[in-house]
């Protein structure tokens, strides 16, 4: 380079040897103005040789041996690398008068672990328990051996809530079948809790789905039993069925049974109220 008009041989260290290459500048008056000469020398790995080339040795020998690498100019940051295309740009908080702020690379976030919900069963919902069934007869409570009584079993599907494995939980009991006992050894199964005789526009002592006729007078205690087929829903929506069912029996209903005799007469009660059986 050219300091004062002297012209130096940069043998910093801190620049990279281009294959041997080093520059140096040379002042050279000519008629027509002051000019700058380049030369370069070259001395070859384990000798002494060298060899000189004025300017024009020099552009003449650009095209078959390629000219000498250009001068390095060293970043004033050293630290800043240049950008790799596609790659996050580095924070410069080095340079004095360049703004910045450093902020850390957000760690990725982990995802929580899903949770597998094990299959429930009867035993799992020991804690949920369906209200048990309403039993009603008719005639209420009274009925005539040899007619039959009507018994009607009131319930409904109920959906209870609580906790399950850790997890919010619904539980759904649908009604699925009833199975009848009378009190007098008998007893049968039906699909529905039944419907009254005037539900169902029929006169008294009507047979039913749900009747039962006692054949002796006396007291019977009477129940229903309602088994639901249970289902529950951990908050997705989905209602997943478990096997079996789940049973509430109701109340057992006393229920009295009378004889009916007739008789032969003339007249009616309401004619003769003081006659045989009124």
């Amino acid at each position: 380079m050219l300091i004062g008009g002297i012209a130096v041989t940069s043998d910093d260290p801190g620049l990279p040897d281009f294959g041997g290459w080093t520059r140096t500048t040379e002042p050279r008056t000519e008629n027509t103005g002051s000019s700058i000469d380049i030369a370069a020398s070259k001395t070859d790995p384990g000798t002494s040789k060298s060899s000189n080339h004025n300017g024009a040795d020099s552009r003449h020998n650009a095209s078959n041996r390629g000219a000498p690498p250009p001068l390095v100019t060293r970043d004033p940051n050293p630290d800043i690398l240049p950008a790799i295309p596609g790659s996050r740009v580095p924070v410069d908080c080095k340079t004095p008068g360049i703004e910045c702020e450093a902020t850390a690379t957000p760690s990725p976030t982990k995802s929580p672990k899903t949770r597998t919900i094990p299959a429930v069963t009867l035993n799992d919902l020991v804690s949920f328990r369906p209200t048990p069934p309403t039993l009603t007869s008719e005639p209420d409570r009274v009925g005539i051996a040899g007619l039959p009584l009507n018994l009607v079993a009131t319930t409904s599907t109920q959906t209870l809530h609580g906790e399950l494995f850790d997890f919010a939980v619904a539980v759904r009991f649908v009604p699925h079948h009833f199975d009848w006992s009378y009190g007098d050894g008998g007893g049968s199964t039906t699909r529905t809790g039944g419907t009254t005789w005037a539900h169902n526009g029929d006169a008294q002592f009507t047979p039913t789905g749900t009747s039962h006729t006692y054949s002796e007078r006396g007291t019977y205690r009477a129940t229903v039993t309602v088994s639901y087929a249970p289902s529950v829903n951990f908050g997705d929506g989905r209602w997943r069925p478990v096997a079996g069912y789940v049973t509430a029996t109701s109340s057992a209903q006393s229920i009295r049974i009378l004889e009916a005799h007739t008789a032969l007469v003339a007249h009616t009660c309401t004619e003769d109220p003081s006659g045989p059986g009124c």
